[in-house]
């Protein structure tokens, strides 16, 4: 059962040594880590040095200048192992992920080949103790921000349309890889997408825990979510597939339908913006009440729907405007 990580980083090479530490505790070791360093500096390699100079693990490392979809190829392309697991600079692994993941892949793909991505639900942690960073977290792990998908909700297992990095077979993401026609923030969405169309299925196990370190304030937050929002655009363009209809039949009346309607019944433009600004809200509210209580409800639902008109912006700017933007060389926030 052997495997890769592999990964890339950036400027934020120092938030990458924690992640470093948990990849070297994994019950199973990894046979290879693949990083592609596009700082200036490189100054990573002392602490991987480190960490592995008594293992056997290989450490593949090259400090080249290059957009993360690429850098990410290039990954791939040194691995040899059978099993590829994705990391990033803000994550953190649990001791048994690699094992697990590679247990399911045997227990799945057992007669044939099914399952082509697994991982585990994305857990933020804060970046700090302070209370600013705790309420960016508190955000970030309440699924109904992001409109309740199957990968972001508590203790589910099975099926979904995207996960978080994630563990892939070789033979899978060796034939897919990452597109590099196309410049994404998140490309998990992306490559999820083009795996499920080969006729893979992607799965989410609640036996596989996954951290990620979170953005320091709520402020930083809201320029993600737009960040998100624009990524999914790019996918929708890109893969020419809406894997999600509910969700953006919903977006649709509550943008476009529903201030049209609001605004032909009451004939006042503030009336029916308040109004539809409650639609969200109230969603809001009762997925709060339903799954955390009354403790944060005063707050938290109100703090969302901030994300959730941040992710919408992103999508409609990109959306429009995807024939201007589509070249900009950005991979990194």
């Amino acid at each position: 059962m052997n495997y890769s990580f592999f990964g890339t980083c950036y400027e934020d090479y120092h938030l990458l040594i924690d992640c470093l530490k948990s990849m070297a505790n994994q019950t199973l070791p990894a046979n290879e880590i693949i990083l592609i360093d596009s700082s200036k500096k490189g100054e990573i390699l002392k602490y991987i040095n480190k960490l592995f100079e008594n293992s056997s693990t290989v450490i593949k490392y090259e400090n080249i200048n290059l957009p993360r979809v690429k850098a990410l190829n290039l990954a791939i392309s040194k691995a040899n192992s059978d099993y590829l697991l994705r990391f990033d600079s803000r994550t953190r692994f649990s001791e048994n992920y690699a094992e697990t993941s590679i247990k399911i892949f045997k227990k799945t793909n057992k007669y044939k080949i099914i399952l082509g991505n697994i991982g585990g639900k994305q857990n933020a942690i804060p970046a700090n103790n302070s209370l600013n960073a705790k309420l960016a977290a508190d955000l970030f792990n309440r699924a109904y921000v992001f409109g309740n998908p199957l990968y972001r909700r508590e203790n589910y297992s099975g099926k979904v349309n995207s996960i978080y990095l994630g563990c892939y077979p070789k033979e899978i993401i060796k034939q897919t890889l990452f597109r590099e026609d196309i410049n994404l923030i998140s490309e998990d969405s992306q490559i999820c997408q083009d795996i499920i169309a080969k006729g893979y299925e992607i799965h989410i196990s609640k036996f596989l825990s996954i951290k990620y370190l979170c953005r320091e304030n709520f402020y930083l937050v809201i320029k993600l979510l737009r960040s998100y929002g624009r990524c999914r655009a790019r996918t929708i363009i890109s893969t020419r597939v809406i894997h999600d209809n509910k969700k953006y039949l919903l977006i649709l009346f509550m943008v476009v339908i529903s201030p049209i309607l609001l605004f032909y019944f009451f004939k006042n433009i503030l009336l029916a913006l308040i109004l539809v600004f409650l639609i969200p809200l109230s969603y809001n509210v009762f997925h709060e009440y339903r799954n955390y209580g009354l403790k944060k409800i005063y707050y938290l639902p109100l703090l969302a729907l901030c994300l959730q008109l941040s992710w919408i912006l992103g999508l409609f700017e990109t959306l429009i405007l995807y024939k201007f933007t589509r070249n900009k060389n950005s991979n990194f926030l």
